[in-house]
């Protein structure tokens, strides 16, 4: 085995030489060297797919094929948390969150929700079926999946812990609790929707004096719509595209990263991105969702810059 061990290392060394210098190589070998060059190519193409998969013994795409047939529990593994600068409100109902009003992890999906919305508790597998918050979405799948595995359907669950009484209580009570009716349209599309033109952070302002706000952008059926943060489930407001402008502003200070909204020549909004990369990137989705632009349907730009300095995009 140390014998073949030397040998391999030995060709190897061979062939980092023929790579390095090769003068050295004799014109004979000319063939010999192309089949070691592409010898080591497959091996470390086979090798990077193989470290990919943390199992060396599996390739890539075998691994992609158990992943698709293996599917966790509900409650078997811990959940990543979304982040709490990523959500301004409850991923259920909507509320926002306010200083009296709290964030809460569900302990079985990860998503951050009010008290109102995770007043019951379930034992976790992975947390060794000690009672655990979860959001009333998971309070039922794992009620569900507790029925189904249960041999008797009368039987008390060894892993319920409802308080149905409790959430009912907490969704009456009105203090602290900062909720709003907001437009079916902002609910249609939420801030993570994974089939979108382009999303991402993005900073707004209203004109060139006026003063900057960081929010997340989804450009989705040539509607530009406004988030609060990267998970909210409904947006602050949505703007058809239709019959806009985007123009590049040129400043040296600016380096390319600031770029305008404009209908009929009139400034509507201006943008500012982290660098000009990201800029350049926005301004061709922009160009993309405006680009079907028709007379019909269009709102004349003096109304557009009235519901704008109002705030109402609830179209």
């Amino acid at each position: 085995m140390g014998e073949l061990t030397e040998v391999r290392k030995r060709q190897k060394v061979k062939a980092d030489i023929w790579l390095m210098e090769p003068s050295l190589a004799p014109n004979s070998s000319a063939t010999e060297r192309d089949e070691w060059l592409e010898a080591i190519s497959r091996s470390i193409e086979e090798y990077a797919k193989k470290r990919t998969t943390f199992c060396p013994s599996r390739s890539l795409e075998e691994a992609d094929s158990e992943n698709k047939d293996e599917v966790s529990p509900l409650g078997s593994k811990a959940p990543i948390w979304i982040p709490d600068t990523r959500a301004t409100m409850c991923m259920i109902c909507t509320s926002e969150f306010t200083l009296t009003w709290r964030r809460h992890h569900c302990r079985a999906c990860g998503k951050i929700v009010c008290q109102a919305c995770s007043s019951n508790k379930y034992g976790l597998d992975y947390l060794k079926n000690q009672p655990a918050r979860v959001c009333e979405h998971c309070f039922q799948e794992l009620q569900k999946l507790d029925r189904q595995h249960s041999p008797k359907v009368g039987s008390p669950g060894n892993h319920k812990s409802p308080s149905s009484a409790l959430s009912s209580v907490l969704h009456s009570i009105p203090s602290g609790r900062k909720q709003k009716k907001i437009p079916a349209a902002l609910k249609e599309v939420s801030a993570n929707t994974e089939d979108s033109s382009m999303s991402g952070y993005l900073y707004r302002s209203k004109g060139n004096k006026k003063p900057w706000k960081h929010l997340w952008f989804v450009i989705k059926n040539k509607v530009l719509y406004t988030y609060a943060a990267s998970e909210d489930v409904a947006a602050l407001e949505s703007q058809p595209l239709l019959g806009f402008t985007v123009t590049q502003v040129k400043d040296e200070n600016s380096e390319s990263k600031v770029f305008q909204l404009l209908h009929k020549n009139m400034l509507f909004y201006v943008f500012k991105a982290d660098d000009a990369h990201s800029a350049q990137k926005w301004i061709e989705a922009f160009q993309e969702a405006a680009a079907a632009a028709g007379l019909s349907g269009r709102r004349p730009t003096e109304e557009l810059v009235q519901r704008r300095d109002a705030g109402h995009f609830d179209n």
